[in-house]
């Protein structure tokens, strides 16, 4: 699925004292088959728009062919929420086992497969938990296999767009490689889409096709992922701590490219030592 925001702009509560401006005027493009990262505070209107809870104040989100604009009545909504998956980091659920939390959520999206219970199991290993979980009460998970449960939750139903919130908060370094891998090869694989929606840089990096990072409403920092060595970044977030030794050591006299692949950065230092 491919995502436009057309000159795309919501602002709730407008001229009034408890205005909130999302979006001013933004123009940006997702292309199918990418991972992008949006950074900013409070990004879950972008969720909202996607999944058409909100509507635009001005300007078009267009979802493939469909236009939706603040005045657009959508025929059939949950046809196209089917197609968006948006994580939800529940910490609280409403079965009593993690099997029937995920066979609920596939319920509720309409999806079906005639071998259901290796369906499931497949959606727990695939997000890091394994068969043994099954039985488990959901409710008395830790923090982290919850948020492994959501995104199993989310992975059962096969969206064709993945919309992540913060996921990597909480995960020790392990599992943020894993969880890497894995968006990577959802991407390359399965030409999954996949939005990034925080302000982790150094989860982005070597991850994103492109950043956006929007700030009061504006789109004010946007690239490839040539964009992590642009300084103009670092006057909205915290700079990775390999774009930081890369730029010292360029300061020092080191000749070190700008990589954006991590294992050619890391020959490329083997090299200098050497």
């Amino acid at each position: 699925m491919e995502i436009v925001f057309n000159n795309l702009s919501l602002i709730e509560n407008k001229k009034t004292a408890k205005e909130k401006k999302y979006l001013d005027n933004v123009s940006l493009t997702i292309n199918e088959g990418t991972i992008v990262g949006i950074a900013g505070e409070d990004l879950s209107f972008i969720s909202n728009l996607l999944m058409v809870i909100k509507k635009p104040s001005k300007g078009e989100l267009k979802l493939d062919d469909l236009s939706i604009k603040r005045t657009s009545h959508i025929d059939n909504i949950n046809m196209l929420r089917k197609r968006m998956g948006v994580l939800e980091n529940k910490s609280n659920f409403i079965t009593k086992t993690v099997k029937e939390e995920i066979k609920l959520v596939m319920k509720n999206f309409g999806y079906k497969t005639k071998q259901e219970n290796k369906h499931i199991v497949d959606s727990l290993k695939i997000a890091g938990l394994n068969e043994k979980y099954l039985e488990r009460n959901p409710n008395e998970l830790s923090y982290t296999e919850k948020k492994k449960l959501n995104l199993a939750c989310l992975l059962s139903y096969n969206p064709e767009v993945l919309i992540l919130e913060d996921f990597y908060k909480g995960f020790i370094f392990r599992d943020k490689e894993y969880y890497k891998k894995l968006f990577l090869k959802l991407k390359n694989n399965f030409k999954k889409t996949i939005i990034i929606l925080g302000n982790d840089l150094t989860f982005m990096f070597n991850l994103v096709d492109n950043l956006y990072v929007i700030n009061e409403g504006e789109l004010v920092v946007s690239g490839d992922k040539k964009v992590f060595y642009n300084d103009e970044l670092y006057s909205y977030l915290e700079m990775p701590k390999i774009i930081e030794f890369t730029k010292y050591a360029q300061s020092m006299g080191h000749k070190i490219l700008e990589y954006t692949d991590l294992k050619e950065l890391i020959k490329e230092l083997y090299r200098n030592v050497q």
